[in-house]
């Protein structure tokens, strides 16, 4: 049987290991190979035709391991325990431990159950030849035979494997040995040396996985397991893995210590346990009063933002608004729609204002939760934010309240919106306005009010001397088409020739030019004057044209209309049997021919017809009584033409 050729060693240097597994099972261990062979009997064709032995060795399975080999011997139908020593050496190049190890093989693979290092004495100065592995299958024990020892291994029971795994702190594999095997060791005995062990090591985080692993929902083994971690201040470690579902839920105070351990060394985290938690696992007030004997600036905002959130658990919305208008957090104006917290704000106006006044403003205006007089009364303090309330209610609010207040607030903050203001509101009193607009020197808005006020002259002076303005002067005299406010405006523009031209040019419709030119001093000198003048006159004619032609326009319109009156008015009329005399009522025509006609019949243009006896006056009137009626029947005439 050939063996493969060892890398940096001569195969005659190694003992060739053989042991029966039975009866047909042959085990080969050579350098650092086995493998498993069979004994079988060959065939009668195999036999007869050549002159071969009766039986033949066939491998099975042909693996290495990791180790050369001293020894080999059965455990099961394919299981091995192999004695060897590693192909390693120290750093003084002297040989390592052997080991024992449990094998399982298949084909041509194998896995390594179990290893285990052995203290020998002199294992440094031994070779893999040194060592041989003995055994009695029957009973299961095996002898590792060195130089100066002699080891008896035999198969460990459940407990002995466990207890061994945890004397050398291998507490994962024992518990996996009693999940599988179990015994008389507990795995909830086995998790707890296990958890001190790892605190012991300062493992914490692992540790308390493991609570979370092994613990479940044993509210008494959870409180015993968490005041392992309080005695180290490692709470913090566990808390992720509490539970805190109503199946198992702890004592409070359990978790009032993981929070104030928080509190006191993570502020970060004690905000996202409060936010996480329930807050009926522990006692809220408790926590409000821990959060302000322990209150430092440094964390100031995450621990105003828990009590924020912990007030709110308790329904003192009041409280939680101030918080989170200390924290300056826009929430509040969400939490105040929520919860209805509009009657709490009546003092928390102005920090609602500071924080966003858009935001307050909507909230202040909502379904007139709030009156505006609370408002006002709070905001009497702070002008500008008095300004802006007043501002923006005018927007929402058209009863004009507080105008009045408006004026004076308009002219300290926003000048420019006071004119616009004045002339679309009625509900400011003029004269204290003027008064503050005097006060501020607001020429414009001056000279609104005295035009309102009748005090045209006065306002058109400010626009003269103060405003200095001739368009918007024209524009006064215009808009008030008062004589006395031009000749005014003629005789201040006649003494500067700038204006002069600018008031020749924008009175044409108003007042008669000549009176502008008349008022100019010979000899004063205008420049410009000429084509004013030309061009004066040119729109002069231009409107004696449009006002000829209109008026030609009027008169042709005028003469085809009474053409069409008098041609209509000429045409004979037919005058029915059954029409009657305006006066008497009586028919016009009579048909029956037994009763005479009652005389003869007047028509005139108007189209009212009467008999001749009828006709106020006699038959002479050239005038229909219905359309020109006398004072004496001119009730008469009415009534007739109603009927």
């Amino acid at each position: 049987m050939k063996w493969e050729e060892p890398v940096n060693a001569r195969l005659e240097n190694f003992r060739c290991n053989f042991r029966w597994s039975n009866a047909t099972t042959l085990l080969i261990g050579w350098v650092d190979t086995i493998r498993i062979c069979v004994i079988r009997k060959r065939n009668s064709i195999e036999v007869a035709s050549r002159d071969l032995p009766g039986f033949i060795v066939d491998p099975i399975s042909t693996f290495q391991t990791t180790f050369y080999i001293s020894g080999l011997a059965p455990l099961t139908s394919n299981q091995l325990v192999v004695l060897g020593c590693p192909k390693e050496k120290d750093a003084e190049r002297k040989s390592l431990r052997p080991v024992l190890c449990v094998m399982e093989y298949k084909l041509n693979s194998s896995e390594e159950i179990c290893t285990d290092s052995l203290s020998l004495r002199g294992y440094q100065e031994y070779t893999v030849n040194d060592y041989s592995l003995g055994c009695i299958i029957e009973e299961n024990r095996y002898f590792i035979v060195a130089p100066k020892d002699i080891v008896v291994a035999s198969l460990y029971e459940t407990d002995d494997r466990v207890k061994w795994l945890v004397d050398h702190r291998k507490f994962e594999e024992a518990m996996e040995v009693i999940s599988t095997h179990g015994g008389s060791w507990s795995l909830l005995s086995v998790a707890k040396l296990y958890i001190n062990h790892l605190l012991a090591l300062n493992q914490f985080d692992d540790a308390a996985k493991l609570c979370l692993r092994v613990l479940g929902n044993k509210k008494s083994l959870w409180e015993e397991e968490v005041f392992k971690f309080f005695e180290r201040h490692q709470l913090r470690s566990v808390s992720a893995y509490l539970p805190t579902s109503d199946d198992c839920k702890l004592d409070p105070h359990i978790y009032e210590l993981v929070l104030y351990e928080y509190l006191k060394h993570d502020a970060k985290g004690f905000l996202n346990l409060i936010k996480e938690w329930p807050s009926n696992l522990y006692d809220c007030a408790a926590v409000i009063n821990a959060i302000h004997d322990n209150f430092r600036k440094p964390n100031a905002n995450e621990l105003l933002e828990a009590l924020a959130i912990l007030y709110l658990h308790q329904r003192d919305y009041e409280s939680a608004l101030r918080m989170y208008l200390k924290l300056q957090n826009e929430d509040v104006f969400e939490m105040i729609r929520r919860y209805d917290l509009y009657d709490a704000i009546h003092k928390m106006i102005i920090p609602l204002i500071q924080l966003n006044r858009e935001r307050a403003f909507k909230v202040l205006f909502e379904k007139n939760k709030i009156s505006p007089e609370i408002v006002v009364q709070q905001l009497e303090q702070n002008q500008e934010y008095l300004y802006w309330y007043l501002d923006a209610l005018d927007k929402v609010d058209k009863s004009g309240k507080y105008h009045w207040k408006l004026v004076n607030l308009y002219a300290k903050y926003e000048p420019e919106k006071l004119l616009p203001f004045l002339k679309r509101s009625n509900h400011y009193p003029m004269q204290e306005a003027l008064d503050v607009c005097k006060r501020e020197l607001f020429y414009p808005e001056m000279v609104y009010l005295l035009g309102q006020m009748g005090n045209t002259i006065e306002a058109l002076n400010i626009i003269i001397e103060k405003i200095q303005d001739i368009e918007m002067a024209i524009e006064f005299c215009k808009e008030h088409n008062d004589s006395d406010l031009w000749n005014i405006l003629i005789d201040e523009s006649v003494k500067e020739p700038t204006i002069v031209l600018k008031l020749l040019s924008g009175i044409v419709d108003y007042v008669d030019p000549v009176a502008v030119v008349e008022k100019i001093k010979l000899g004063q000198n205008i420049p410009g004057l000429r084509d004013a003048v030309v061009k004066l006159l040119w729109d002069y004619r231009l409107q004696v044209k449009i006002r000829k032609s209109a008026q030609k326009m009027q008169w042709e319109f005028y003469y085809e209309r009474h053409a069409r009156v008098v041609k209509r008015q000429n045409r004979g009329r037919c005058i029915p049997s059954s029409e009657r005399c305006l006066k008497c009522n009586r028919p016009l025509i009579s048909m029956n021919e037994h009763i005479p006609p009652l005389n003869d019949v007047v028509a005139f243009l108007c189209g009212h017809v009467y008999h001749t006896n009828c006709v106020p006056g006699g038959p002479d009137n050239e005038h229909c009584e219905l359309c020109n009626p006398s004072d004496f029947n001119k009730e008469e005439g009415f009534a007739l033409l109603l009927e």
